[in-house]
């Protein structure tokens, strides 16, 4: 095996330290088991989905500026302390400190993962296979998650803090991992430090191209709804009476589903095309989520839509923003876009707890999926945010003429 084959695996290892699926089954029900209100499990999310948004930025500055593999291992052992801590936490208040903490350690994985396996395959491979490599390293990811989201159900059942104290030691493992990788960033011989000056002005530039700033709009819909989704799945999931082992199995469906979605991102990019996808969210969620208004039996149909969907169109989003963006402050960008995406989850989180209180945890899906449907359709056909085109950071910023 050649070396550069070898760093792929490395990195498809370190994918497989990201998984979340040990207590992602239980990490909801462990608040409602505990004693937490549906309204208070929406504010919990919330504050994960705004920590991140306040992180986003930072951590992707300083995936600029420290490095790649630096600011990953930093993210994994956030995570890592998180998953302990919400096991330790006694109070509500410690319950959002942790919430706070794991947003952080998310925030510092999301824009710079997907800044380093682009500049490694532009510099060692093709980054035109950024798409087909991510959809592999997602399948990892996905089959990790779900051999652990079944040990896990079934760990939940022996002690509540099991599922998070196993999955903290998967994401310490990641750290050893990121120890083997080449900093890539020293092998530039230009490099220069990246100023926070310079970080802001390329987020101004970025934001005033049409064909990024609507795409991330477009995008952030979904965040949204998909954020309101996972927050009361598993309180649906209880209120149809689905037990906690089942729940376990479920979400081992829901990963091997998405794994298989994941390896079929390359196919699907270069068939259906990045345009058409992302066309299709808005009628396809829109019926969806319409039939579990109509049947609740229709809830573990939507879920899986919605995580194998989730699955498929994220490193489609990273390589349609990859492919318009240079390495100087790439990190910086892609962080940006994912704030973007962490505001409209957590606001549709805080909306989305609110309705529960009222609505219950299986009546709020309906009623996000086709709000969020009806505002993508309209933004859709307002401003055509899915562009040809593969203009860099090093393109002037957009004009009045060019904006739409």
């Amino acid at each position: 095996m050649t070396e550069s084959r070898l760093l792929i695996w490395k990195y498809y290892a370190y994918r497989a330290s990201s998984a979340a699926g040990f207590y992602l089954p239980v990490s909801i029900l462990y608040l409602k088991d505990q004693g937490y209100s549906l309204a208070f499990i929406g504010l919990a999310q919330a504050v994960f989905s705004f920590g991140m948004l306040a992180a986003e930025i930072p951590s992707g500055y300083l995936g600029d500026r420290l490095g790649r593999r630096e600011t990953l291992a930093l993210g994994n052992a956030l995570r890592a302390t998180a998953m302990v801590a919400y096991v330790l936490a006694g109070s509500a208040v410690g319950i959002l400190a942790v919430k706070a903490l794991w947003a952080v350690g998310w925030a510092f994985r999301s824009g710079t993962q997907s800044a380093l396996l682009y500049e490694l395959l532009s510099t060692r491979f093709d980054e035109s296979e950024y798409a087909r490599i991510d959809g592999r390293g997602s399948t990892v990811l996905l089959v990790t998650s779900g051999t652990g989201a079944v040990v896990g159900g079934a760990l939940y059942t022996v002690d509540a803090g099991l599922p998070f104290l196993v999955n903290a030691a998967l994401a310490l493992a990641g750290v050893l991992v990121l120890a083997t990788f080449p900093c890539i960033e020293c092998e530039a011989e230009d490099a220069e430090a990246f100023t926070v000056r310079e970080a802001v002005e390329m987020l101004r530039i970025q934001a005033a191209r049409p064909e990024v700033r609507w795409f991330v709009a477009y995008a952030a819909l979904f965040a949204g709804l998909f954020g309101v989704t996972r927050t009361f799945e598993q309180p649906a999931l209880d209120a149809v009476g689905v037990p906690v082992v089942g729940i376990g199995l479920l979400y081992a469906g829901f990963k091997a589903v998405s794994a298989v979605a994941a390896s079929a991102t390359g196919w699907l990019e270069a068939t259906v095309g990045v345009r058409r996808t992302f066309g299709l969210l808005a009628p396809v969620f829109a019926l969806a989520y319409a039939a579990v208004a109509v049947t609740p039996l229709a809830l573990v149909p939507v879920l899986v839509l919605y995580r194998t969907t989730q699955t498929v169109i994220r490193p489609l989003r990273n390589q349609y923003l990859n492919d318009r963006l240079g390495d100087v402050g790439r990190a910086t960008v892609l962080s940006g876009a994912s704030m973007a995406l962490s505001l409209a989850s957590g606001a549709a989180k805080l909306l989305g707890g609110a309705a529960a209180g009222t609505t219950g945890a299986v009546g709020v899906l309906p009623w996000a999926g086709l709000t969020v449907a009806g505002l993508a359709a309209v933004l859709w056909l307002a401003t055509s945010p899915v562009r040809s085109g593969t203009a860099t950071a090093s393109s002037p910023p957009a004009t009045a003429a060019d904006s739409g």
